[in-house]
């Protein structure tokens, strides 16, 4: 969510809202040519199209037009009591405009520091003027709540989520949340019970490494009061904005949020990530249900974990079914819908040389398990080569094309973003990643008309010095991560080939797929070992 305003630069914004100001405060006299006292009146967004409206609180990195009367010659402006720049060719007798720090620049909110006022203050050369203004942290979010069941009046409540500081107001409504996120709303509506009683139980205040964003990871305790209702909806109030999750006196229907990989090989760690797991009763795919010795769910009750046993059936249904006495969720799972090969006589070897080897898992080849075939690339050193070792697999001899997905599966309205060519890799202790072994990976996909489409993971800066960059890490996950020793989910968008570029999931069926080839290769002089394993080539989904 975006703060009250937006994070624009200065320029012809400001420009424009300088006019609006001053035309609408031309009939006001100053006094003495704007000496008399500074007073503040008013906070507006530099932006336009919002110049009729004024605000009490922004967020970090707004630009703001301080408006007010005889705030000419301003020589010092402060907000929480730390002096912040602002531009004083644009200040004039109604307005000053100041760009609210960032925390990355050292700037300390009130959240964080409670010897700190919410209030901006100017000082001019004929005194000072004082204004309350809330700088607030980032837009909250819930991600969970966890307490026994069934809850009851007086029991704690832990509530778990990003930003949930500066709390305006915490209460039950009997809305639940499905609800809030389908209608329009500026106050949340329904049967309000308050929480009297709420503690701050950890409050960690940190730079996010993925966003490099500042956020805070949080953690309240409420005390539940007594509720004319058994289901509805948490709310908690921030000055950043409003976040909510629903409540059930007893467990609530689970959710399933994401899962390690959607086919996994026999051997392989599975993850489960969502919510209300609570007193699990199944864990089930296809014709194989899990016994409860073979899960294993988190103490937060949103996560659980195991260990692939075996694939279902090839008849199966496609997805993975969590059941608790809350109901039931299910996420894409095994579905051979979206397989091109598992190396098992599904599809066809072209066999070009050098060719990766095709070797047989057993559950007993440490640390290869797994059941069938998988494709192996090794190479002992390798450098300053062109054409290495491939696999490269079209579906049959007759030239059908592979079966993509159908749109009940992944949406025709799906960008190439959000589609992916995706495998279970295992990388034995590669040389890749290491930020001097370049190359590795090149991939090339053949639409229906037989046109090659590669993209390589890699781009020379500099090649005489060596210089390579990577656009992604080499067989990365969907986060980035490139695990070692295990196998996982790597995934590559279909966006990246210049075939499928900028289409929707309907044009990519059309373009088609008829053939693919993974390929090893580094054209730097830096050698470097080999050992990779691919199973499961597949098409996945994932809405961005």
């Amino acid at each position: 969510m975006k703060s009250i305003f937006s994070n624009i630069k200065y320029g012809w914004a400001c420009l424009a809202l300088m006019g609006v100001v001053l035309l609408s405060l031309s009939s006001c006299k100053d006094d003495e040519a704007g000496m008399g006292t500074p007073e503040i009146t008013a906070v507006r967004s530099c932006d336009p199209a919002k110049a009729d409206s004024t605000f009490t609180k922004a967020g970090p990195g707004s630009l703001i037009a301080v408006i007010g009367n005889n705030l000419s010659a301003v020589q010092k402006a402060y907000i929480n009591d730390q002096e912040v720049y602002f531009n004083p060719t644009m200040n004039t007798d109604h307005s000053v405009i100041i760009q609210v720090p960032t925390e990355d620049k050292g700037f300390e909110l009130t959240a964080f520091n409670s010897n700190l006022k919410d209030e901006i203050r100017l000082e001019t050369s004929h005194g000072t003027a004082v204004y309350s203004f809330k700088i607030t942290a980032p837009y909250p979010s819930i991600s969970r709540i966890q307490a026994k069941y069934p809850r009851k009046e007086g029991d704690v409540l832990s509530v778990y989520g990003i930003n949930l500081v500066d709390v305006e107001k915490a209460y039950f409504t009997d809305i639940p949340a499905a609800t809030l996120d389908t209608t329009v709303w500026q106050t949340v509506g329904g049967n309000h019970v308050d929480i009297s009683k709420m503690a701050t139980v950890t409050k960690d205040h940190h730079i996010n490494p993925r966003t490099q964003a500042y956020e805070t990871t949080s953690q309240l305790d409420v005390t539940i009061p007594s509720l004319p209702y058994d289901k509805g909806a948490l709310v908690v109030e921030c000055a950043g904005g409003t976040a909510y999750i629903d409540f059930s006196v007893v467990p609530g229907q689970p959710l399933i949020f994401d899962i390690s990989s959607d086919m996994p090989v026999p051997g392989e760690q599975v993850t489960i990530s969502g919510r209300e797991f609570v007193q699990v009763e199944a864990v089930s795919f296809g014709d194989v249900t899990l016994s409860a010795d073979q899960y294993v769910v988190a103490e937060s009750e949103d996560a659980i974990s195991f260990v692939m046993p075996e694939m279902p059936a090839r008849d199966n249904d496609g997805l993975l079914t969590v059941t608790t006495p809350g109901g039931v969720a299910s996420v894409l799972f095994c579905n051979y819908n979206c397989l091109l090969t598992n190396f098992d006589g599904d599809a066809t070897d072209n066999g070009w040389d050098p060719n990766a080897t095709y070797e047989t898992a057993s559950p007993d080849a440490a640390p290869f398990t797994g059941d069938g075939t998988y494709a192996r690339i090794t190479v002992e050193s390798e450098a300053q080569q062109w054409w290495g070792k491939m696999i490269y697999y079209r579906k049959g001899w007759e030239g059908n094309p592979f079966t993509l997905p159908s749109f009940d599966i992944i949406p025709a309205t799906a960008s190439a973003d959000e589609v992916y060519l995706a495998m279970e890799v295992y990388n034995n202790h590669s040389d890749y990643n290491n930020g001097v072994f370049s190359g590795y990976l090149r991939y090339m996909i053949q639409p229906i008309d037989d046109k090659e489409n590669q993209f390589d993971n890699f781009n020379w800066t500099q090649y005489d010095a060596g210089l390579f960059e990577n656009y992604y890490p080499i067989l990365g996950d969907v986060n980035g991560e490139t695990p070692v020793g295990k196998w996982y989910r790597h995934v590559l968008p279909l966006s990246e080939f210049p075939c499928y570029k900028g289409l929707s999931y309907a044009d990519i069926v059309s373009v088609g797929l008829n053939q693919f080839r993974i390929q090893s290769i580094n054209q730097g002089t830096a050698r470097g070992f080999i050992d990779v394993c691919i199973d499961n080539v597949r098409i996945f989904y994932k809405k961005k």
